[in-house]
């Protein structure tokens, strides 16, 4: 799976498990369980995300650097 469609199905799983979790505060439910998918979900986009983050703005960074010293 593309990282692109990776970040799409997270997304999506991320919506559809807020929306879990709101109706689960709403009733005064316990929501353990989800908040630790949550969690992970979120770690998992972040990665996928931060990946392309951080290796264009340290290429960024390196170009900035080349061109004030």
């Amino acid at each position: 799976m593309s990282t692109f469609f990776q970040k799409i199905t997270i997304k999506k799983e991320i919506k559809k498990l807020n929306k879990v979790i709101d109706l689960k505060i709403i009733k005064g439910l316990p929501y353990r369980a989800e908040a630790r998918r949550h969690k992970f979900l979120a770690s998992q986009f972040y990665i996928t995300n931060g990946r392309a983050q951080k290796s264009m703005f340290r290429k960024m960074s390196h170009v900035l650097a080349s061109f004030v010293l």
